[in-house]
């Protein structure tokens, strides 16, 4: 999944670059008290994109049946907003939480081809997603960066998420080449939980802490409303359907309200 967001990070590469190169006092030391601060106040923005993972069931590789004959996932864009707050436990251990929100506007879920034809047909819903993750950030120490001393440092993190969509019960539509098939209602559930991990970099500028990071998100919740009652003979086909996304966010911490300079 990197392979989506390649162009984002060659940009932010890039523009990381050109700001370190134009940083004329390189023998200065940036907020060398900020490792004692015991809270870390920020925001981020990123990108991040997700597909629904699925597991066929019994009744869709039935060959009598008369849903689908292929099925492939689809990955959605969304643009992610969010704000942190991070508690220092000792010198390399950090607790974080980090609560955003996805717009996404729509999201496709799958493609399909029903039986005898070759038509591509599309799952859409609308989508507005809050993430809740918790996370246990582990950093190295800070070191020189070319001839800036002490500049940045580098983190792995691991921890749960929660996820609640409001536009989850909201009608889904089934389109053949872009004309409207069919609408659903009630598909998915709200409500999802799994664990994440990632990694990411942190620069340490005069006025705040610089961190773009990539995280791996796996939900663990069966997706499907209900397998029995739903109204699309697709679903009730799959034994279980779960949602993954791949973020690359940049976080902003300015300086701590708690601990002065």
């Amino acid at each position: 999944m990197q392979y989506l967001l390649r162009k984002q990070i060659i940009l932010l590469v890039g523009l990381l670059s050109i700001s370190l190169a134009s940083i004329a006092q390189r023998d200065e030391v940036y907020r060398p008290y900020n490792d004692e601060k015991p809270v870390y106040l920020g925001l981020n923005i990123g990108l991040t994109s997700g597909y629904m993972n699925f597991e066929r069931g019994a009744n869709f590789s039935n060959p009598g049946n008369d849903i689908a004959n292929s099925i492939s996932p689809i990955f959605n864009k969304a643009l992610v907003m969010g704000l942190s707050g991070t508690l220092r436990l000792n010198d390399h251990f950090l607790l974080r939480v980090n609560p955003n929100i996805l717009i996404t506007g729509t999201k496709d879920i799958f493609y399909y081809k029903k039986n005898n034809s070759s038509d591509n047909s599309k799952m859409s819903i609308p989508s507005t997603i809050i993430n809740l993750p918790i996370a246990l950030k582990l950093e190295s120490d800070r070191y020189n960066f070319f001839k800036m001393p002490n500049f940045m440092r580098h983190y792995v993190f691991t921890g749960v998420k929660f996820d609640y969509d409001f536009s989850a019960s909201k009608d889904a539509n089934g389109t053949t080449n872009g004309n409207l098939e069919s609408t659903y209602s009630n598909l998915l559930n709200a409500a999802d939980y799994g664990y994440e991990f990632g990694l990411g970099v942190s620069f340490y500028f005069p006025y705040a802490t610089i961190s773009p990071e990539i995280k791996f998100s796996y939900g663990q919740r069966d997706m499907i409303y209900s397998h029995e009652s739903n109204q699309n003979k697709l679903l009730r086909g799959l034994d279980k359907l779960t949602s993954n996304f791949v973020y690359f966010t940049i976080h902003v911490e300015g300086e701590s309200f708690f601990l002065k300079n």
